[in-house]
């Protein structure tokens, strides 16, 4: 747990040491001094090698030597530790003794990390732990029972229950630092993360982290996982924060087409659902630099939502919300305003592409590359997932970031990062020449993710194509057919080189092919329009949820803003 300290954070730690090897305290140890701790250790064991060899020669703590060190600490009077790391014991007895003495180090400092390692944990140091990292092995073994699975969807639901099982025997935060995505019925290559903090009553915040199974005999990562995790804690007192956060926004501008879809969307959900720390905002204030009729902007607004949890961003797994919910965006705007110049911010090149002249230039859009970068450092994001157009106004975040460093020598926001994506812009249907947009006065332009069938077969049908009847692929020569085919591609996730083969071998030519692509557009959005038609006309439920994201957003803008405010000298 974070302590608000200025002296260097001590850490106990009580784990075992071998000869030769790198886990238990030689794995913690050097992990904890290399982010800044004071470390302490307390060798449980003394072993030639770890366990995992054939032959271990060496000796183990008794009781009375472990109580003895204790009291040597205390009499000298450095017995103040801000954390107490255990890990592998020599005996159920030791755990005893660690129980005891971890009671009154928590009389003095109430902040104390655990890990747990063995069976006889569940009903001594347990109760006492913050935190917990077992494998999947520990875990059943904590709680006297199998993982058993029946591999009918349900099998994360059965983790999260086991989790909740493991709150309610005294830890705040638990982490299944890795379990077999095929015991759960998944990918037998995958390893999977599971975590979990308790944050009020019958109340938590979850993620999951997929990650590839290596192959080999690997020892000292639990211990190594658990002294970053202390570390993290130690800086932010947030296991949330410990993934990836990424920053995603989007103008509401009524019901997103399928290039918005393919370009950003579908990618978002699979951050989401790879682990990352997702928080989608409707960028409403970003969305009136030009006014905007109001009732076309609520509606607007409330169909972006819709859609976008239709299509799978989970308002309990991310955070939705809508940008105008939060004050915060504006003041630190201003705050953020007042370290550049108005001549850095009008080099930003899609700024100048929008001005006209200098006497009907509203200010909203010239100032709207400050409120982006504020809407950026708000949360503290750490990766962006945006396209080459955007590298000015990340430019222009990194910017501010350096000067807010060099007037206040506080370096309080992480520099975020571009995730590059591979992703071809999706054209217009009857302008392939053009990109595909909400603006497009002709409405066969575009097929919007929630259209009928019948609206999108026959604006499939109809898109601008040639004289030639067979499916080939080249953007320059023929982009209204490779225009299809990239659509194809994005909806299937074949490549472009796959789809024109199928189609050649099947004699399809341009008129099948595009039946063929209506169907699996179809196909594809058809669940989901439902569910979009579901939230529409709920709009109590669909109102509830975005509140739900504007409190979680809220909880970490009020952090970073007050932080800012106390180093500007507000306060």
């Amino acid at each position: 747990m974070s302590i608000k300290t200025t002296r260097i954070p001590r850490v106990l730690s009580i784990q075992s040491h071998v000869v030769h090897g790198f886990v238990g305290n030689k794995c913690a140890t050097f992990i904890l001094q290399l982010y800044g701790f004071e470390v302490d250790v307390i060798n449980s064991v003394h072993f030639s090698n770890h366990t995992g060899y054939n032959v271990v020669k060496g000796s183990r703590l008794s009781v009375d030597e472990l109580r003895a060190i204790f009291q040597g600490l205390i009499a000298n009077e450095i017995f103040e530790y801000d954390y107490i790391l255990t890990g592998y014991m020599g005996s159920g007895e030791l755990l005893h003794v660690v129980a005891e003495y971890v009671r009154l180090i928590k009389s003095k400092s109430p902040h104390y990390v655990d890990q747990s390692c063995v069976e006889m944990y569940k009903n001594v140091v347990l109760p006492l732990a913050d935190i917990v990292t077992p494998n999947d092995f520990e875990l059943e073994q904590l709680l006297g029972k199998q993982i058993i699975c029946n591999h009918d969807g349900n099998e994360e639901q059965i983790i999260w229950q086991l989790l909740e099982s493991l709150h309610n025997m005294g830890p705040s935060h638990v982490i299944i630092s890795s379990i077999s995505a095929a015991k759960l019925g998944g990918d037998k290559t995958m390893l999977q993360m599971y975590a979990s903090s308790k944050t009020s009553m019958n109340q938590y915040e979850r993620f999951r982290i997929d990650f590839p199974y290596l192959e080999g005999c690997f020892t000292g990562t639990g211990d190594l996982f658990s002294a970053l995790i202390l570390a993290w804690f130690h800086k932010e007192n947030n296991l949330i924060m410990f993934q990836r956060r990424v920053l995603c926004g989007i103008q509401p501008s009524n019901v997103p087409h399928i290039g918005n879809y393919l370009g950003a969307i579908k990618k978002w959900i699979d951050l989401q659902n790879s682990g990352d720390n997702l928080i989608v905002m409707l960028a409403d204030l970003h969305a009136v630099t030009i006014p905007r009729e109001p009732d076309a902007l609520r509606k607007s607004t409330l169909e972006t939502a819709s859609s976008l949890i239709a299509c799978g961003i989970d308002p309990k797994r991310s955070i939705i919300y809508r940008q105008s919910d939060l004050h915060h965006h504006t003041q630190l705007s201003w705050l953020l305003g007042t370290l550049t110049t108005v001549q850095k911010v009008g080099h930003i090149p899609t700024y100048k592409s929008k001005v006209k002249d200098d006497t009907s230039t509203p200010l909203g859009l010239f100032l709207y590359p400050v409120l982006q970068t504020a809407d950026i450092l708000l949360f503290k994001t750490t990766h962006l997932p945006i396209g080459e157009d955007q590298i000015p106004h990340l430019q222009l975040c990194t910017y501010m970031i350096e000067k807010f460093y060099h007037y206040y020598k506080q370096n309080i926001f992480p520099v975020p990062q571009m995730m590059a994506t591979e992703t071809t812009r999706i054209r217009s249907l009857r302008h392939p020449e053009q990109k595909m947009s909400k603006s497009d006065y002709e409405e066969r332009s575009r097929i919007d993710i929630m259209d009928d069938e019948k609206t999108i077969q026959d604006h499939v049908m109809k898109a601008l194509t040639d004289f030639n009847a067979q499916v080939s692929y080249d953007r320059e020569q023929r982009p209204g057919v490779s225009n299809l085919i990239d659509i194809y591609a994005g909806m299937t996730n074949q490549s472009t080189e796959s789809i024109v083969a199928e189609a050649q071998q099947n004699n399809l030519n341009t008129g099948a092919f595009k039946k063929r692509l209506a169907q699996i557009i179809i196909e594809h959005f058809r669940s989901k329009r439902l569910e979009y038609l579901k939230l529409m006309n709920d709009r109590t439920y669909l109102l509830s949820l975005l509140d739900n994201g504007r409190e979680r957003a809220t909880e970490i803008a009020d952090k970073t803003l007050n932080e800012v405010k106390h180093i500007m000298g507000f306060h």
